[in-house]
């Protein structure tokens, strides 16, 4: 059961970030799937890791795109990533201690989901709507921009 579904509405109209989105909604499903067997912690913690990597790695190429096309909204936008990181991090620590709540898992779930439906839905559509209606271009090196 797929418990984040891509939709057109989470296009930036940047084909690599939007796959990227797309390989992080695939992490919350297999999230949603460990957090349904809480008793497999090494599956969750394997799920978080996977995440934060992905996440970082989006999250450098994404502000990248920002800098280049609403530099005026790249420190919010970093702000929001680091936040972000700072609350998987602490979800990794708590995963460790041996009496974490036993609801720990799903509100990591329904944490994360909200926040990239509402990071996409919100933050990432300010940039987006610069590369749609601005004239503007995704930058040079990026798909979907000039060569």
């Amino acid at each position: 059961m797929r418990h984040v579904e891509w939709s057109n509405r989470f296009s930036v109209g940047v084909p690599e970030l939007d796959a990227q989105h797309v390989r992080i909604i695939e992490l919350l499903n297999d999230m949603a799937e460990a957090a349904a067997c809480p008793d497999d912690g090494s599956r969750l913690r394997a799920v978080l890791s996977g995440l934060k990597a992905h996440a970082a790695a989006h999250f450098s190429a994404e502000e990248a795109v920002v800098r280049q096309v609403a530099p005026e909204l790249l420190a919010f936008h970093q702000g929001e990533h680091l936040k972000f990181l700072a609350q998987v991090r602490e979800f990794t620590l708590a995963l460790d201690a041996d009496d974490h709540p036993p609801m720990l898992p799903l509100e990591m779930f329904h944490f994360l989901k909200s926040w990239f439906e509402d990071h996409i839905g919100g933050v990432d559509m300010h940039y987006a709507a610069r590369l749609r209606h601005g004239g503007v271009t995704a930058p040079t090196g990026q798909p979907g921009g000039p060569e």
